[in-house]
């Protein structure tokens, strides 16, 4: 069980880099996966695309580091930074008429308690 969610965690880990670098090799296409179909010009393309690539990049970063040490630690931060995403996208959608963006809040849930399942195995080594 322990390596089956250690290589989950990888292979998520690179889908989050791949994620974060096509921000910055394909803003456009990153976007479109989002639901984002203008890229703004100027101070907000950068960072858009700064802000944007760089989460999902140290995300996927931080979800290696996390199956590679089998540290606890590391499993907190990408896990944090997934369900504050989650929370942001409810109120998004309660207060300011966002669409409410089931199918990423789904994802981002099932990937924080893979984080979390996987951090409670691996510290009880």
């Amino acid at each position: 069980m322990n390596k089956f969610l250690i290589i989950l965690n990888t292979i998520n880990g690179f889908i989050f880099i791949v994620l974060g670098l096509v921000w910055i090799i394909s803003p456009y296409d990153a976007g479109a996966n989002f639901g984002i179909l203008v890229i703004p010009e100027g101070l907000g393309r950068s960072s858009l695309i700064g802000d944007v690539g760089s989460y999902f990049f140290c995300i996927g970063l931080m979800m290696i580091l996390a199956a590679y040490t089998l540290k606890s630690i590391w499993f907190y931060a990408p896990a944090m930074l997934l369900s504050v995403t989650a929370i942001f996208r409810v109120i998004s959608w309660a207060a300011h008429d966002a669409t409410f963006a089931t199918q990423f809040i789904i994802i981002e849930i099932v990937l924080v308690a893979i984080l979390l399942i996987t951090s409670r195995k691996v510290s009880g080594n």
